[in-house]
């Protein structure tokens, strides 16, 4: 669906991704003095929320269950996913009120008054709330619990607490001390991975060709593309790869325009070209360094050593890095993790504020949320991946279906910033 509905949507309003790509481009590097909350904020804000696990034992999962093959299909989603993205974000928008002092947007705004459907909208809230807690936290702490357990030797429930306590406080700041931290930290943690990465791959140059072989063979097996074991290779490597690249970068699933809902921009198509950079960052860029480094090492360790998740991508690093990386990895990890866990915490408050202007309610989903932190870092993952395949594909078919629908606002509102059209007479609301 992610494939089709990103086609439709690239030939309805999205061919200036390529076409007018310099514009798009110099909007991103452009200064922004207004007051509130800058779109590089929101935008690192959003990806908080995708880069972490996602881009690290998704990618291995994706690699271990799917095969190398699944790295070519993650990346061709993405490039799918991008004028859902930039669709999503327009949306959200255009639909977004105003609430005091900030914004308040998501897919839950624009299914309620461009799709006219309140019950889907509160819907839509509700699996959002639960995609929090499961993939955007339990996932979360048990990837960086795991990683800490091994390299430092700390304990998972004091992590857990000390986890939980953390973030708490830092909910407690609201939008914009979450974007201050998510921006200070996203960076940080990009830097370091991203560095190691790139030192793996540049010392290891000469085998780049083989693992882009070894990818390209694993995705276009013949015997794939005829049936019996190799057509099950090929759905294994279509599954898991589509399937970790839309829970990386969130594309279509509806979740980040919270996030840029509370840019300080009024162009609702400029805001959309930094959910384009949102999903180039998370998915071409991260998840394919991660890919890279553990596919070099992909024979010893996954085949024949059967090692998975967290394991297999502290083992790749260290084995190329020396066992110096395998630490430097685990605090990445942990920043990664600490920035998603409390974007998607974010994420979940602002459905809930949706769903219900009720204190009580928000603080017994705080509770929830904290208590979620303690929970993932002692008990693990276990069946959430399972869970959050099934809640992010019901997510990304409400509102693809949505976004399809509601796709003449957007070609209208993109059409009016390149000269084309009128601008839709629209407002952001008051509560």
């Amino acid at each position: 669906m992610v494939f089709t509905a990103g086609v439709f949507l690239f030939t309805r309003y999205g061919s200036f991704i390529i076409f007018k790509l310099g514009r798009v481009i110099s909007v991103l590097f452009r200064k922004n003095r207004d007051e509130g909350i800058s779109p590089l904020r929101t935008a690192l804000l959003a990806l908080a929320s995708t880069l972490g696990v996602g881009n690290i034992v998704g990618v291995s999962t994706a690699v271990f269950s799917g095969g190398p093959g699944a790295v070519f299909w993650m990346t061709v989603s993405a490039f799918a996913a991008m004028p859902l993205k930039y669709g999503e974000v327009v949306l959200s928008m255009v639909t977004r009120v105003s609430d005091g002092n900030e914004y308040r947007g998501g897919a839950m705004y624009y299914i309620r008054d461009l799709i006219k459907s309140p019950f889907l909208a509160s819907a839509f809230a509700l699996l959002c709330t639960f995609s929090a807690v499961t993939v955007g936290n339990i996932v979360q702490v048990s990837a960086v619990a795991r990683s800490f357990e091994r390299e430092f030797s700390i304990s998972p429930l004091l992590l857990g607490i000390l986890g939980a306590f953390a973030v708490y406080l830092s909910l407690r700041r609201g939008t914009k001390g979450v974007a201050f931290i998510t921006s200070r930290l996203v960076p940080l943690a990009s830097i370091i991975f991203s560095s190691l990465s790139v030192y793996i791959i540049l010392t290891n140059i000469g085998r780049l060709p083989e693992v882009l072989s070894l990818i390209m063979k694993s995705a276009f097996n013949i015997r794939s593309l005829f049936g019996g074991v190799g057509g099950y290779t090929l759905m294994r490597a279509l599954r898991y790869g589509v399937a970790r690249g839309i829970l990386s970068n969130e594309a279509g699933c509806g979740t980040s325009p919270i996030a840029h809902a509370k840019s300080n921009l009024s162009s609702p198509a400029e805001q959309g070209f930094w959910g384009l950079f949102e999903v180039f960052a998370d998915t071409v860029v991260m998840c394919n360094l991660t890919a890279f480094v553990i596919l070099l090492s992909y024979e010893e360790l996954a085949v024949a050593g059967g090692l998975n998740g967290m394991e297999l991508v502290l083992a790749a690093f260290g084995k190329y890095a020396g066992e110096w990386a395998e630490p430097l990895i685990a605090v990445s990890v942990f920043l990664f993790g600490y920035a998603t866990v409390i974007s998607q915490g974010f994420y979940g408050a602002e459905c809930m504020s949706f769903l219900t202007k009720s204190r009580r309610v928000e603080k017994a989903y705080a509770l929830i949320y904290c208590t979620a932190v303690v929970y993932g870092a002692v008990a693990g993952d276990g069946i959430v991946w399972g869970v959050t395949d099934i809640t992010v594909s019901v997510m990304t078919f409400i509102n693809t279906a949505c976004l399809i629908s509601a796709s003449g606002v957007i070609k209208r509102e993109t059409d009016a910033y390149f000269g084309k059209k009128r601008p839709l007479a629209s407002e952001n609301k008051r509560l």
